[in-house]
């Protein structure tokens, strides 16, 4: 059973019904917040240009957006290509 974080109580206290997730590290914090935030029952999406892994083991980043993604993370980009 994963620890209770502040997450619920912060976004619920003021009315967030969706969550978007940027930063370092894909891995460990952009993973475990969006898996929090998803498994709240947040609308949960990454922006998948504005993320970046660490990958100490080689693939890392990818097993974390497969993981992301089996529980219901979107995917967003903020620029057109």
């Amino acid at each position: 059973m994963e620890s209770p974080t502040e997450l619920d109580g912060l976004l619920r206290d003021r009315g967030i019904e969706r969550v978007v997730v940027v930063g370092l590290a894909t891995d460990y914090c952009v993973r475990a917040t969006a898996l929090d935030a998803a498994r709240l029952g947040y609308e949960t999406h990454l922006l998948i240009d504005a993320i970046a892994a660490v990958d100490l083991t080689p693939g890392d980043g990818a097993r974390a957006i497969d993981e992301m993604a089996a529980a219901g993370v979107g995917f967003w980009q903020t620029r057109m290509r």
